[in-house]
């Protein structure tokens, strides 16, 4: 089992190299939106933030959770057209050998967004968090990455094509800013609504880094339930995973 995890992570890892391109527009896509974000929180008044620094923060973690989920969700699609996918079943890849080894592969370029994107972020917004802190946040940014590549791998299951899969891409950004506590406090959310916030992955996140930030708990007071839901999404992502959708 573990050398067909490794043989998949293996061929992700030359693909990577292979697709400069990509591999470059997947790592400097991040750094310009935080760029972006960065010019427009200068047009607003400083007045409407009580914790910019925290805001900082919590909107850097979604942007590399939405760049994760997004670059997967397109990959797994595209690997499926090209039969990547049907030639490893023939080959006796169980669905779990697949699904561990791309998200062993793409661990790797999440890991290199993070890291470059809390670089970026440390540059542009000049944080006061120690090294200490910062270990932290970038403990829960890493983590949520893995979740959404979870993510991606389950949704672009449900899609045959790349057409297919941009629905996907707004139902997961919209609800992701709206509902998951991110703008607003999720008890000033009608239940009607509220309830969808716990199926997002950025909810948890954001519960762990705002006491983490503002009252300086530990990372590993809440960190067990992303660790959880991740683990819930890698088992969907295995149990949807077909030869042919």
């Amino acid at each position: 089992m573990l050398s067909n995890t490794f043989a998949v992570a293996a061929r992700i890892y030359r693909q990577l190299i292979g697709d400069r391109r990509f591999l470059a527009l997947s790592t400097l896509m991040p750094l310009v939106v935080l760029y972006l974000f960065k010019v427009f929180i200068n047009a607003l008044p400083v007045s409407l933030f009580t914790d910019p620094e925290m805001f900082y923060v919590l909107v850097t973690t979604f942007i590399v959770h939405f760049v994760s989920y997004v670059l997967c969700l397109i990959v797994i699609v595209r690997e499926r057209r090209e039969e990547t996918l049907a030639r490893m079943f023939v080959n006796n890849f169980s669905r779990t050998d697949i699904v561990l080894g791309y998200l062993l592969g793409y661990a790797g370029l999440a890991t290199l967004q993070a890291v470059l994107i809390l670089g970026g972020m440390e540059y542009l917004f000049h944080l006061s968090y120690g090294p200490g802190l910062m270990l932290s946040i970038f403990a829960v940014i890493w983590t949520l990455a893995m979740i959404s590549i979870a993510l991606g791998m389950m949704i672009s299951n449900l899609a045959k094509t790349e057409a297919q899969v941009f629905p996907f891409i707004p139902l997961f950004i919209l609800p992701t800013i709206f509902l998951s506590g991110l703008i607003l406090p999720l008890e000033s959310l009608p239940w009607s609504a509220r309830w969808i916030s716990y199926l997002i992955p950025l909810t948890y996140a954001l519960e762990i880094l705002r006491p983490l930030i503002e009252e300086g708990t530990s990372l590993f007071q809440n960190f067990w339930i992303l660790i959880a839901y991740g683990l819930i999404l890698l088992g969907l992502a295995s149990m949807t995973l077909r030869q042919r959708q």
